[in-house]
């Protein structure tokens, strides 16, 4: 059996964020690409966009959270 390095482990991990980036970054393009034609203001819009840099930055509630409120 191989061993698995420390250095191994942190590029793969590295690699899957780097995936996790890339389709946050695609449903994000989706969503605010998709909002013109459901009939929202540019203040929803806006504020949807905020929400989005809210969660990417780590500024969010679980929903177990949100449940026990």
């Amino acid at each position: 059996m191989e061993s698995v390095t420390l250095e191994a482990i942190y590029k793969e991990v590295k690699a899957i964020n780097e995936r996790l980036d890339f389709l946050e970054d695609l449903i994000e393009e989706v969503i605010v690409r998709e909002l013109p034609k459901v009939k929202l203001s540019e203040i929803e819009i806006e504020e949807i966009r905020k929400s989005i840099n809210e969660m990417k930055s780590g500024n969010y509630l679980t929903l177990e959270e949100i449940k026990s409120v």
